[in-house]
């Protein structure tokens, strides 16, 4: 999240001091000509000045103060669209969300954010993600990137303790090893996917899939899988995409998937 430094403020204030200064030169220098310039270059750059605040400035200020305001909540999400802007050459989309909000209410809103121009996909359909809603409007809705948030509790804090993360991991590829090995294979229907807030070797994302198992010769069933996803295969592992499993024959909530 991009935020108003001190850096940003004294540059927005020097350039309005140098912009009020050119104006009176202008006046002073031109007489009476100078008012219909002055009134041309106020149109003009008071125009530019609006456009760039409610492209730029508005949704920063409005996103600092609602990471210190907001209620906290819980979002899915249900679109996610380019919005045809681009800063720092990261693009900007627009999500369209399911808001769970403290009371249990639901309803949609939009939410507007930057993302990674190397990681494309942080943010896809399914996906929950927390936010911060405005209490005096709830239409008004930023995603919350406070690092202690608990809207959402299958989302790992980047401060967390790295060495239990690793533990996880390892443990994790263990068990998935020995499914591999000995679990009967078969298509699966992805229903869910969350990222749980990390990225593993760069930019890989660490993720929880709610899947359909579906066995060739016995009845389909419903099980949760974690592992970590390739950066360039996120858009595979999307909901109503089908990927290949391994299961325990014996235990069906022993899911690993396989990659082969």
């Amino acid at each position: 999240m991009m935020k108003m430094n001190t850096g940003a403020w004294i540059g927005i204030i020097g350039g309005t001091i140098g912009f009020l200064a050119a104006i009176a030169a202008v006046i002073v220098t031109t007489g009476s000509e100078g008012i219909y310039i002055t009134m041309g270059m106020l149109a003009l750059f008071g125009g530019m000045g609006y456009l760039f605040y409610k492209l730029f400035f508005g949704p920063m200020i409005n996103a600092n103060r609602l990471q210190k305001t907001g209620l906290p909540g819980t979002a899915k999400i249900l679109e996610v669209r380019d919005t045809g802007v681009t800063i720092n050459n990261n693009p900007q989309v627009k999500l369209t969300v399911e808001i769970k909000n403290n009371l249990g209410q639901r309803y949609t809103a939009t939410i507007k954010t930057l993302v990674s121009r190397i990681n494309p996909f942080a943010y896809q359909p399914g996906m929950e993600v927390p936010v911060k809603i405005d209490p005096k409007n709830d239409q008004n809705v930023v995603l919350d990137f406070s690092q202690n948030s608990s809207a959402s509790p299958n989302r790992i804090s980047p401060q967390q303790d790295m060495d239990a993360l690793k533990s996880e991991l390892e443990q994790m590829q263990k068990e998935n090893e020995t499914i591999l090995l000995s679990g009967r294979p078969a298509r699966a229907i992805i229903k869910k996917y969350t990222w749980l807030g990390v990225n593993v070797n760069g930019n890989n994302p660490f993720v929880e899939l709610e899947i359909e198992v579906l066995p060739e010769a016995s009845a389909s069933f419903s099980s949760k899988v974690k592992g970590v996803i390739a950066e360039l295969s996120v858009e595979k592992f999307q909901p109503g995409k089908e990927i290949y499993v391994k299961y325990d024959l014996y235990d069906n909530s022993k899911v690993a998937i396989d990659h082969s």
